[in-house]
């Protein structure tokens, strides 16, 4: 894409398609942190009885936190480099949560990429879905051309930059992603007003690069279209709020009839007396008084709610039990593969996002190798960025080590166990090496015994040396 094309671009509006999406993504935004609209109108002066249950948060983050576990370890040759641009362990995990929440509730992730200086890593800048459009081919969804950022600066101005691809050989159709001879522009540009045109802010920048600074996935697959499936869809939106007005009646209907109302006939107000000893007396003899009873059964309202709940479990594909909701938990133990079934959809949905989101992050940090100056083009596309997933299922401590015993006696090396478990292998091995160094050295002090292995080696070896002298006495 030329230079010329991207004026075009920025002279283009936002299409109906694009509108319709940011609205659906500030509606989901809205339910995610909860700001509800009240089910049912509230009278003046009286007490707000509604009740908005926010079931929309749980399904985002309880998505994130199956999708990326605890920690996620990011293992490359140059692993002291990727460490630097990812961080500690806290500073990464909160980056791609956030990047995972985005998705989440927008269906599609953005992360760009600022460059620095002296071989410092790049600083990676979670930008809002909201603000982006993307461009591709007529022809070909999955081909980005073009990213188009654009938000207001004030009331009287407006932002939107331009990163479009250049390919100077005219081949992107043969080649897409991999032709390492394409690169891309950032141009800016600002209007005062709504319906100001359009002016260049400078020059436009080279960004010497095949990949552009913008980094990308769906959250969800979803096939034929740029953009990814959010897990807070609008019908999920809409079945929580079919649940608060539900929600919000019951707790009315406690509000009026949870309680005994007296009523009287045949008499006026005034020819009641009612005494000090709460004894009701009536001056009548034709006037009675009772009372109607509370309303006691919710049974079917109750029922309705559950339902509702299920349904939007199963829309979500995160199961009750992963939300720890008590009246699902299972009692008692249960086998491995009961507790597979009772979580397979959220493990099926997850599975897909670490497709996903996997191959958004070894994109991203081999970009950040390439910036750093420790990979060239040429080995960009083919560097290996492996990525350990944690187990997606809750682990029997006990059940977990007696299996793991099995497989080493089938012959499955340790780092492979020890990384089911949940551990990471190549910090225990310096952890283990560390401790029998500490024991060796307390051991040549007259302080403790040797370690373990180094004993048992001792032993097999005091063993042998007696086979060989049996044998040459022999």
């Amino acid at each position: 894409m030329l230079a010329t094309q991207a004026q075009t671009l920025a002279e283009a509006p936002a299409t109906q398609a694009d509108t319709k999406r940011r609205q659906c993504m500030q509606q989901a935004w809205k339910a995610y942190r909860g700001e509800l609209q009240d089910p049912l109108k509230v009278a003046k002066d009286q007490p707000n009885d509604n009740v908005k249950s926010n079931r929309c948060a749980p399904i985002v983050d309880k998505g994130v936190s199956f999708l990326f576990g605890q920690t996620l370890k990011i293992e490359c040759d140059d692993q002291e480099d990727l460490d630097s641009f990812w961080g500690d362990d806290d500073d990464k995990m909160t980056t791609l949560t956030k990047l995972a929440m985005n998705g989440g509730v927008c269906g599609q992730p953005f992360v760009k990429l600022i460059p620095s200086e002296d071989g410092v890593p790049p600083r990676m800048v979670i930008l809002d879905p909201m603000l982006l459009r993307i461009i591709t081919l007529p022809d070909d969804c999955e081909l980005h051309i073009a990213y188009i950022i654009e938000y207001p600066v004030n009331t009287h101005m407006q932002k939107r930059q331009i990163i479009a691809r250049v390919d100077p050989r005219n081949d992107l159709y043969a080649l897409g992603e991999k032709d390492v001879e394409d690169t891309w522009t950032i141009t800016n540009y600002t209007r005062r007003g709504d319906n100001g045109t359009w002016s260049q802010d400078g020059t436009p920048q080279d960004w010497p690069y095949p990949f552009a600074p913008i980094f990308t996935c769906q959250n969800l697959p979803n096939p034929n279209e740029p953009w990814g499936i959010p897990d807070l869809t609008q019908d999920l939106i809409e079945m929580n709020k079919v649940l608060n007005f539900i929600l919000s009646n019951i707790s009315r209907v406690v509000k009026y009839h949870g309680h005994p109302v007296t009523w009287a006939s045949g008499i006026g107000a005034s020819q009641i007396k009612m005494d000090i000893d709460n004894l009701i007396v009536l001056q009548s003899e034709s006037a009675k008084i009772e009372k109607i009873a509370a309303m006691e059964n919710f049974t079917g309202l109750l029922s309705v709610v559950a339902d509702l709940r299920s349904d939007m479990d199963e829309q979500s594909r995160i199961p009750a039990v992963a939300l720890g909701r008590l009246v699902d938990l299972p009692k008692g133990n249960i086998s491995g593969v009961a507790l597979q079934l009772l979580f397979q959809p959220i493990i099926e949905k997850t599975i897909l996002k670490q497709r996903l989101y996997g191959k958004l992050i070894r994109e991203l940090s081999r970009a950040a190798l390439v910036l750093c100056g420790k990979l060239s083009i040429e080995e960009y596309a083919d560097y290996s960025i492996d990525l350990h997933w944690q187990n997606l299922l809750p682990v029997d401590d006990l059940a977990a080590a007696q299996t793991a015993i099995l497989w080493q006696q089938l012959g499955v090396s340790n780092a492979t166990l020890i990384q089911g478990a949940g551990f990471d292998p190549d910090a225990e091995a310096e952890k283990s090496q560390a401790e029998d160094q500490q024991k060796m050295q307390n051991y040549a002090n007259g302080t403790g015994l040797p370690p373990v292995r180094q004993a048992q080696q001792a032993i097999q070896q005091d063993s042998q040396i007696a086979q060989k002298d049996g044998m040459g006495n022999e």
